[in-house]
């Protein structure tokens, strides 16, 4: 299985109601991103197989939001990284996840297993980790 159709369909799910009107850009992508604006970045580096068909992806979500457009963007910023967390639970994931032309979702780890969030050439980022189990 390739690592990249993962990535595609997370991306996908998430812009299918969580992030409707957000630019979402796949770890491989070579597009710049907008920097007055929302931003996501989905990437899987690295896909393992556990059985027949059945794999472990490893995905991070990086969440980028402007950090000197005034007062509120801060709050905002925080409650995209909210809507996150809640996108990327296997509730949400199990009802987004795309039907055709991508891997099967059966789960993920405790959504997500690692947050790490900074400021970085004026925006706020935020870096979430989880592991997603998929087949084919």
């Amino acid at each position: 299985m390739n690592p990249l159709a993962v990535e595609a369909a997370l991306k996908a799910a998430l812009a299918a109601s969580a992030f409707p009107t957000t630019t979402i850009y796949c770890g491989t992508s070579y597009a710049e991103l907008t920097p007055e604006s929302l931003n996501l970045i989905v990437s899987v580096d690295s896909l393992a197989s556990v059985g027949k068909g059945l794999y472990t992806a490893t995905a991070m979500v990086k969440l980028t939001a402007p950090a000197l457009l005034g007062d509120t963007a801060y709050t905002q910023f925080s409650a995209a990284l909210v809507s996150l967390k809640v996108a990327l639970s296997d509730t949400y994931l199990l009802a987004n996840w795309p039907a055709a032309d991508a891997p099967n979702f059966c789960g993920s780890s405790p959504c997500p297993s690692s947050i790490s969030t900074g400021q970085d050439s004026h925006a706020w980022t935020a870096d979430l980790q989880m592991t997603l189990g998929v087949m084919d």
